[in-house]
C-alpha cells in the first residue's frame, strides 16, 4: 500500500458523509404526507362552506315559498330545486309548524313558518375514522297566505 493511500473503509466512510444525492428524495418522502393531510383540510373546509351556504340560501327560499303558498309539498319541492350544487336525496328538512296544526290550518296569515334542513357531508376516508359532518341551516318567514 503506498504511504499516503487510504484504506478501503475510510475511503467509503468520506464518500457517505459528503455524498447528499439521496437527502431531497428522503425530505420529500417524509414532507409528503403533511401535505396530502393539509390538502385534504382545505379541501373539506370548502365543502363545508358550500354546503353551509347552499343549504342556508335553500332554506330561505323554501320558507318564502311557505310564506306565500302554505304548501308543504310545494316548500319540500323548492328546498330540492334550490339545494342546487348539494345532492337533494341527502337533505332533510322540518317544517314547523306542521300544516294540520294550528294555526296553519286555519287563517295562518302573519304566523311564523319555520324550514329546517340538515345535510350530511360525504367524508372521503371515511373508513379512517373520520367523523361524519352534518351541515344544519334555518329560516323563518311570516305567512302572508290567505285562505
Amino acid at each position: 500500500m503506498a504511504p499516503d493511500a487510504q484504506p478501503p473503509v475510510a475511503l467509503a466512510a468520506d464518500q457517505r458523509v459528503s455524498s447528499d444525492r439521496g437527502q431531497a428524495i428522503v425530505e420529500f418522502a417524509l414532507v409528503l404526507p403533511i401535505l396530502l393531510v393539509v390538502a385534504l383540510a382545505i379541501v373539506l373546509v370548502a365543502e363545508l362552506g358550500v354546503a353551509r351556504m347552499a343549504l342556508q340560501h335553500a332554506t330561505a327560499e323554501a320558507a318564502r315559498a311557505g310564506a306565500l303558498t302554505n304548501d308543504d309539498e310545494q316548500i319540500r319541492g323548492t328546498l330540492s330545486a334550490t339545494v342546487a350544487p348539494l345532492a337533494p336525496d341527502r337533505v332533510t328538512s322540518a317544517i314547523s309548524p306542521p300544516q294540520e296544526e294550528p294555526p296553519r290550518n286555519a287563517d295562518p296569515r302573519g304566523s311564523l313558518l319555520t324550514v329546517q334542513a340538515s345535510y350530511t357531508l360525504p367524508v372521503p376516508l371515511g373508513f379512517v375514522g373520520l367523523p361524519r359532518f352534518v351541515v344544519t341551516a334555518s329560516a323563518s318567514r311570516r305567512i302572508e297566505w290567505m285562505p
